[in-house]
């Protein structure tokens, strides 16, 4: 018996290390990607600099995401999901209209601690979509995007849509108070990225309080 059980090892050995070196390969690329991508852009960053940066061949970047575009694509679901997943947990708004503590704010406050936490965890990533936000529309780069920010700026605007049901002076302006507050929170994040601020609790508190105080003033 246990000379069978060591020829099993022998034989599945080599299976188990390739499939190790293929997980590795591709984390590898797109973790290579995403650095590239966040500092050169995605035009900027060509696939010989990419796979000679993860220290793979073209072939290997070809057998897991097809292109280049297919690299780019695979880094947007990956991380834009894990973003909006956090966005549409944080964002759900409980009316409580008695109580000022208790209604908007915390609603708004969490939603900003989910932009801040993500964006210091994968601070590269939100940087690049950043970027590619003031990108212009015909880029390549800019309509593999669009998809995932239509469907962050649907969240946040279906927040305020539930607001406004409570809050009627908001109705109509659903959608600009969410551009708005994404705005508020970007300008806060770019802020951060040259060392002006800190993104904390009492960062979020202290925009959020601002933004409240423009909409209900």
């Amino acid at each position: 018996m246990r000379f069978r059980k060591i020829i099993l090892d022998i034989i599945y050995l080599p299976v188990y290390n390739k499939d190790m070196k293929n997980s590795t390969s591709r984390d590898t690329l797109l973790q290579c990607a995403l650095a590239l991508f966040s500092e050169k852009g995605y035009d900027g960053a060509g696939i010989n600099e990419i796979v000679q940066m993860a220290g793979v061949t073209k072939p290997t970047l070809y057998y897991f995401f097809g292109s280049k575009e297919g690299l780019f694509e695979e880094i947007l679901k990956l991380y834009y999901e894990r973003l909006n997943a956090s966005l549409a947990k944080e964002s759900v708004y409980t009316p409580n209209s008695h109580s000022y503590g208790d209604d908007v704010l915390p609603v708004l406050l969490r939603t900003a601690t989910a932009y801040f936490t993500f964006t210091q965890e994968y601070k590269q990533f939100y940087l690049m979509l950043l970027s590619l936000t003031f990108s212009p529309p015909t880029v390549q780069a800019s309509k593999l995007v669009e998809p995932y920010h239509i469907a962050q700026y649907r969240i946040i605007i279906q927040c305020f849509e539930r607001i406004a049901e409570t809050h009627t002076n908001l109705r109509g302006k659903e959608r600009q108070c969410a551009y708005h507050f994404i705005a508020i929170i970007n300008q806060n994040i770019g802020l951060w990225n040259y060392g002006y601020v800190e993104l904390n609790e009492q960062q979020a508190e202290s925009i959020v309080k601002q933004f409240m105080h423009g909409i209900f003033s």
